[in-house]
């Protein structure tokens, strides 16, 4: 028996865990989103010692581990502190919620200064100790330029490179400056938007933008550059000399994780970043890492699904969604993206997807271009009704009425 879908609006932390199904999830956000192999092998050996052993990658650039105790938590975190991977206390390391390219310092055509503005925003985050009441999600972003699109990535304000210097973007409004303005403008900005009542996130409500420069005393804005559709498939060769490895929806195992840290230590120069987009990028690496299971090709059909954990870590889940999803890839036609489901919250993609599939006790939901919270045309779909829906979709929207007692495709 499934437990109805409770939104909690809030992630798990390092040292704020949460509570699910398969036990007890905590995260570890690598600092500057960067690994070394030593550290990776410690994270995957505390996987398997405090937890169950399984490790995901979230599309904020964070590994979650998964199965822990509530005593094992706080062990953990004590651990990932001592090996320098996270703040001393919960309240600095919800702070430093930075969303990074993961190819910063690295693309010979990303700003040259990225990593000095990184590490300076990092470090004024950290220090800003009268900065709280942020809302629960809160990110803050930093686009670099070079082979990730600008506006690609998705935060409450997000310091973009350009051409003749730097955009701090907060909603609907941009704010150009020099790279070492970006800091102070960035947290004046996440200052202002805390002291709204209530706080708020201009991811939700982009015309925020406007009242917190005003609310600095910068008015002096333009409007903000489009996000981007696009997303990025940092997987095979990348610039730099980087070698990006993008994982199949589900968790991994300690043991692959590992191995992944094995071969950047055998073939890299023993760092990695965590990306989003499920992805790992291996600095100074030019061979793929022959590990099943890996996705080293960005036209990998796997990479335009979508799964949680499903029935395997989620009590409001109905499937296996993993194993369903990893069923339907072969089907998935090219340009097509599919989101499978375990109930109407889409954790693991809340945007909409060409074709998305609600789990639900009497078989799947379908939402043909929407989110998981919408309502389906057709429900009760098996997973071999479902396969000729997904062969037969086109890369275009077109009529999506039931026909029949069953759908076509969209």
């Amino acid at each position: 028996m499934t437990t109805p879908p409770a939104i909690r609006g809030w992630c798990p932390g390092l040292h704020t865990p949460m509570e699910a199904a398969d036990g007890w999830l905590v995260r570890v956000r690598p600092p500057l989103g960067r690994l070394s192999g030593t550290q990776a092998r410690q994270i995957a050996r505390a996987a398997t010692m405090h937890g169950n052993g399984l490790i995901e990658l979230t599309s904020r650039g964070n590994l979650q581990l998964r199965g822990l105790t509530q005593h094992s938590a706080s062990v953990f975190a004590r651990d990932m502190h001592a090996a320098g991977l996270a703040s001393s206390d919960a309240a600095t390391e919800a702070r430093r919620s930075l969303l990074l390219s993961p190819l910063a310092g690295i693309d010979p055509d990303a700003a040259s200064d990225a990593p000095q503005v990184i590490q300076a925003l990092d470090a004024a985050l950290a220090g800003a100790d009268t900065l709280c009441g942020l809302p629960a999600k809160f990110m803050v972003g930093v686009e670099c330029g070079g082979y990730i699109p600008a506006g690609t990535l998705r935060a409450d304000i997000v310091a973009r490179a350009t051409n003749g210097g730097w955009l701090v973007v907060c909603g609907d409004r941009a704010l150009a400056c020099a790279g070492h303005d970006v800091p102070p403008v960035a947290v004046a900005l996440a200052h202002a938007l805390a002291a709204m009542s209530p706080a708020a996130r201009p991811l939700r409500d982009p015309m925020l933008g406007q009242a917190a420069f005003a609310c600095i005393g910068r008015p002096d804005t333009m409007a903000a550059p489009p996000a981007t559709r696009h997303r990025p498939r940092p997987a095979g060769p990348l610039p730099g000399h980087a070698m990006g490895v993008m994982l199949p929806p589900g968790p991994v195992t300690a043991d692959m994780f590992e191995a992944i840290a094995q071969w950047c230590d055998d073939h890299g120069n023993g760092h990695m970043r965590v990306a989003p987009w499920r992805a790992i990028v291996l600095e100074q690496c030019a061979v793929p890492p022959a590990l099943p299971g890996l996705i080293t090709h960005a036209d990998d059909p796997r990479l335009r699904i979508w799964a949680c954990i499903g029935t395997r870590g989620c009590a409001c889940a109905a499937r296996d969604v993993i194993a369903d999803a990893q069923a339907l890839a072969p089907d998935l036609p090219p340009g097509v993206s599919l989101h499978v489901s375990g109930c109407a919250k889409g954790c693991a993609h809340p945007a909409p997807a060409d074709i998305t599939l609600v789990a639900g006790p009497d078989g799947y939901g379908l939402c043909p271009h929407g989110r998981a919270d919408k309502t389906p045309v057709d429900i009760g779909l098996s997973l071999a009704q479902i396969h000729p829906i997904v062969r037969g979709w086109p890369p275009r929207a077109t009529d999506a009425t039931p026909r029949n007692g069953r759908t076509e495709p969209a």
